[in-house]
């Protein structure tokens, strides 16, 4: 099992930055200066991928030319992240002297408005925004593919499998570099290792039979063995769902306003196994009407309750009511029979990097973005900004620890919720459904039926 330890890169941001690396000849973007640069380096990455020496572009007056490149970054100038990437840009062009980057500190508004500043002419190389904005907004039709540029290189390598598996997940061939993935954020279940050690549990479950053992003796331990609020419910069902079904499958049930997809046996499957966690007195008893962030701050921070599915977050937000000695966990949500994916499967979301399809430097490009990843680019995220890497070797803060090690662990990622896409009428009707069964005010046959004839 690889490791895949260390969650996304970091949010990119650039400064100015001239002359660097030629590019591979079956690249096919314009290049003003085709075949003329100096070889790109990144010092102090494990990262940084070998180029050949090339010549610095020329003028016509025979004069050397700086290569600049331009980069609109997702966050204000006076972000912890950007402070961290202003650093890593001066890195890279002290030890690149002839490239140099030009930033526009846009915001979160440039996820938004990327496009029609491409369509307009403005000149942008790298771009970077929330996963499903780049995606959406932009894509294969405006983003390179970069594969020629990452292939067999220590950058490539150096991104957890995870997480180059989720990047790659949303190319049309499932295989190539269009998307560099950072700062991910982990959705699974936390947990309390202090009443996880009372309870005698030292194996994590790995099978839903596993997980009712495991809540059992937690319940004899004198315990809730889990507990939810209405933000988080149905993260726990598009999980299970997703994992016995698959992310495409999960988004049309979410939009299926018909009825139709409530049939699949998949859906009873999952209500029955929420019933019986229920009826078996595994859930803390204010489920059914919890609402955010009543469980995270009570239950769980208080530690009456040993479990909450909830993202990587969790542990900051919850940081004041804790305090230092609250230990830490994360594991795997339990695999369902008849699971598509393996137990040691998570949910993410990041950001993503992609470089203009137009962009005349996409080596220099490229060796930017792995300055961006750099061991020492992702370790001063974390340490300043409490940002999950997208490599491993990145010492973490001691309450993120168990995020890293469960990444680490980890074969595979799927994206948070377990679905790509959603209806919000449709959505919030499962949602009352869900609750309603958590509560034990329906059983699983009836919280079936009750959304179909809803959705009719």
């Amino acid at each position: 099992m690889k490791k895949l330890c260390a969650l996304l890169l970091t949010a990119a941001m650039v400064l100015s930055m001239t002359a660097c690396g030629g590019k591979p000849q079956e690249s096919s973007q314009n290049q003003k200066d085709q075949g003329q640069a100096e070889a790109v380096q990144t010092e102090g990455s494990s990262t940084g991928q070998e180029t050949e020496p090339a010549q610095e572009a020329q003028g016509e007056s025979g004069q050397k030319e700086d290569i600049v490149l331009s980069y609109w970054a997702q966050w204000s100038e006076n972000e912890t992240q950007a402070q961290v990437l202003k650093a890593a840009i001066a890195r890279f062009e002290e030890n690149n002297p002839g490239c140099k980057v030009e930033v526009n500190w846009a915001g979160r508004d440039v996820r938004d408005i990327l496009r029609s500043s491409i369509d307009s002419g403005n000149k942008i190389d790298i771009v970077e925004g929330d996963f499903s904005k780049i995606t959406g907004n932009l894509g294969e039709d405006y983003l390179m593919d970069l594969t020629p540029y990452m292939e067999g290189t220590e950058f490539e390598s150096s991104i957890t499998e995870g997480m180059a598996s989720f990047a790659k997940s949303y190319t049309s061939d499932g295989k190539s570099w269009y998307y560099i993935p950072s700062q991910p954020f982990v959705g699974t279940l936390f947990y309390n290792k202090a009443i996880f050690a009372e309870a005698g549990i030292d194996k994590m479950p790995a099978t839903w039979d596993e997980f009712l053992d495991c809540c059992q003796k937690i319940k004899d331990a004198g315990y809730d063995p889990i507990t939810v609020d209405d933000a988080y419910q149905q993260s726990m069902y598009g999980h299970y769902l997703a994992m016995i079904k698959d992310v495409d499958w999960v988004g049309e049930l979410l939009t299926d306003k018909t009825g139709k997809l409530w049939d699949d046996p998949a859906i009873l499957q999952m209500a029955e196994d929420f019933q019986e966690l229920r009826e078996k007195g595994y859930f803390a008893k204010s489920v059914g009407s919890n609402v955010f962030p009543a469980a995270q701050n009570g239950e769980f921070a208080m530690g009456t309750a040993a479990m909450y599915y909830n993202g990587s977050w969790l542990p900051n937000e919850v940081a004041e009511i804790t305090g230092d000695d609250f230990q830490w966990g994360a594991m795997f949500f339990p695999a369902p029979e008849g699971s598509k994916y393996p137990y040691t499967t998570y949910t993410t979301g990041c950001q993503f990097y992609g470089v203009n399809k137009d962009c005349e430097h996409p080596e220099e490009a490229v060796a930017l973005l792995a300055e961006f990843t750099s061991v020492k680019t992702q370790q001063a995220l974390a340490d300043e900004a409490q940002c999950i890497p997208v490599i491993n070797g990145i010492t973490l803060p001691d309450n993120l620890v168990c995020v890293g090690e469960l990444m680490e662990e980890s074969t595979d990622a799927f994206v948070w919720g377990g679905s790509n896409l959603e209806d919000a009428d449709v959505r919030a009707i499962i949602n009352a459904s869900f609750t309603k069964l958590l509560a034990g005010d329906i059983d699983a046959p009836k919280f079936v039926e009750e959304i179909k004839s809803q959705l009719k």
